[in-house]
Formats: C-alpha cells, sequence, structure tokens
C-alpha cells in the first residue's frame, strides 16, 4: 500500500515506485492470449492473478497490433495491485509459433548460429530460417526447437519496453503448457491425448513418455464431427506408432464443448480423462476475474513456467 504521506504529492510518488522497483523484485508471469492478458505473481506465499481483457481488433496471429493500449493495459494492472519491482516472463500466444521434436541433435546451453540456421533451414514448418527467432530445450530425452517469426517476438518486446517493464524470459502457450501437464500428471504412465483450441480450429497433441509426438491442426465445419475426427486420428497414430499404452484425454476446451465429448473415452481399452482436479490454482484479486475463472490452458502454461523442468 502507498504511506498516506505520498498520495498528494506525484514526484514523490515516483521516487518511491522507482526505489522500490529496485529494492523488492519479484517474477510476474505473463500469459497472452487472444482476447486476454494473465498476470500472474507470489505475495507472501501465495500466487495471485489478475487479467485484463482487450478489443477482438488488437491483435491478429500471435501479434498485438494496438501496443500502446496493451502495454498501458499491462502496467495498469501491476500498478493497481501494487505489483512493484516486477522482472516479466512472456508467454507468448498459441498462433504464430511453431514447435518440432529433432531427432539426434544433442540440445546445449550454446550453439553455434551456422548450425541453428543448417537445423530449421530442412523443417517443414512456415517459418522462415532467417528471419526467426528459435531456440533449443531439452525435452526427455530428446530436443524441442521451438520458433517464432521476428517481428512476431519484437512486437511483443515493444509492448513490454512501452510499459517500462524489464522482460527476463520469453516461451510460448503451448510448449509452456505441455511442461505443466506434465507436472500435474507425472503419476500417469500411458499416453495423453491433449486436445485444446486454437481461434477457428482444435488442436490435438498426443504425448508419450513426456514427449509430443503429433500435432494436428483440426478444422470442422460442424462441431458435431469432433469426436470421430479425434478418434479417427489417434487411431492412425496408435497404428503407425506400433503399440498402444493406456490413454487419457485431456481437453482445454469450453465447458459447452465437453459435454459432447463424453462418447469419445472408451474405457473397455483403458481409457480416462485427465481434468483440472488437483491442478494448481493461484487465487484470483479480483471478484470479477473469480467469477470468470483461469481457463485449463493458461493454468497449465502458468504452472509450466512456475515450475520449469528446464530453467
Amino acid at each position: 500500500m502507498l504511506p498516506s504521506f505520498l498520495t498528494a504529492n506525484p514526484q514523490l510518488q515516483a521516487l518511491w515506485f522507482g526505489l522500490r522497483r529496485f529494492i523488492q523484485t519479484r517474477r510476474v508471469l505473463v500469459v497472452a492470449s487472444d482476447h486476454r492478458l494473465v498476470c500472474c505473481w507470489e505475495d507472501r506465499g501465495q500466487w495471485l492473478w489478475r487479467s485484463g481483457s482487450w478489443p477482438s481488433d488488437s491483435f491478429r496471429d500471435g501479434q498485438p497490433l494496438q501496443r500502446d493500449a496493451i502495454a498501458d493495459l499491462l502496467a495498469e494492472l501491476l500498478l493497481d495491485c501494487d505489483v512493484v519491482g516486477a522482472q516479466l516472463e512472456l508467454v507468448l500466444p498459441i498462433q504464430g509459433t511453431h514447435w518440432r521434436v529433432l531427432d539426434g541433435v544433442v540440445s546445449e546451453p550454446q550453439i553455434d548460429s551456422a548450425d541453428l540456421l543448417a537445423i530449421t533451414t530442412d523443417l517443414n514448418w512456415p517459418l522462415d530460417a532467417a528471419d526467426s527467432y528459435v531456440v533449443i530445450t531439452p525435452c526427455v530425452d530428446q530436443t524441442l526447437l521451438v520458433g517464432c517469426p521476428r517481428s512476431l517476438l519484437q512486437a511483443w518486446i515493444d509492448v513490454v519496453e512501452m510499459a517500462d517493464l524489464p522482460l527476463r524470459r520469453v516461451d510460448w502457450m503451448v510448449s509452456s503448457a505441455q511442461r505443466g501437464l506434465m507436472l500435474e500428471q507425472q503419476e500417469w504412465s500411458g499416453d495423453i491425448a491433449w486436445v485444446f483450441s486454437d481461434e477457428s480450429s482444435y488442436r490435438l497433441v498426443v504425448i508419450r513418455a513426456g514427449i509430443p509426438e503429433l500435432d494436428c491442426c483440426i478444422r470442422l465445419k460442424n462441431d458435431e464431427d469432433l469426436v470421430l475426427e479425434l478418434r479417427r486420428r489417434v487411431a492412425a497414430w496408435q497404428g503407425l506408432s506400433g503399440s498402444s499404452p493406456p490413454l487419457a484425454w485431456c481437453f482445454c476446451l469450453p465447458q459447452e464443448l465437453l459435454t459432447r465429448l463424453d462418447s469419445l473415452m472408451d474405457p473397455d481399452r483403458g481409457e480416462t480423462t485427465v481434468g483440472a482436479d488437483g491442478l494448481w490454482m493461484p487465487h484470483a484479486v479480483t471478484e470479477d476475474d473469480e467469477v470468470q475463472g483461469l481457463q485449463m490452458l493458461e493454468r497449465l502454461a502458468l504452472q509450466g513456467m512456475r515450475e520449469d523442468l528446464y530453467r
């Protein structure tokens, strides 16, 4: 809280906040999506969160279009909650960023730029190797490569700079949420079929032994066809993999869609679901956020950032 003797003096307020930024620092996890921003931080041993929404026309393909407005929103959210000394760790939206699991590539803290360019040039993905930012990280006993266009990352760096906040780390919604999912499901030894929405489509990610082995986009004219399409793709992948361990479904979808997926599980084959029960949950700061709640994908991404296995 601001001391009472500072409330009437803007110059002293600015000095007060400036000093606190250097003396008191804290991690602030920021998850950006196509419709809102979620900030999460620890205060006195308790994790808290606050969100702010923006108009649909302020965002396209993972990139902020109205940078000034989004920067103001970010700064105001933290100021309103008296979060001083924020050290931001940003999670990029789903759109615009891509990943690949690489075989035979050793994940090293530093990799020669020429070697990295050679690796990315041969990938079947929509990114230009010469105009992208790419990071290589370990994923169990394999290597995970995550990349995005330079323009997308620079746009978010601009947002943070406009908010006059330090940016310490950048990750991606899907890769961070995948780590969070693995943390939450350490007791499960089978495969996981993870389903979430991506703007006008659905994404199916099949994870085996902690490694995302299948990632496909599903576009449907009718949501009624979702069950059949998910079952068809999982069955095809199981046929190619040559084995069928027990399967758990994880749905990060709106509640109205979940009731349509009841027929997807096949208990006779040992299939089950994993949900939000027991999932780490920070506390909402405002009543509006308490009512709206965190989406499961946001929670998983925050968990993956908070307890990053690969930091």
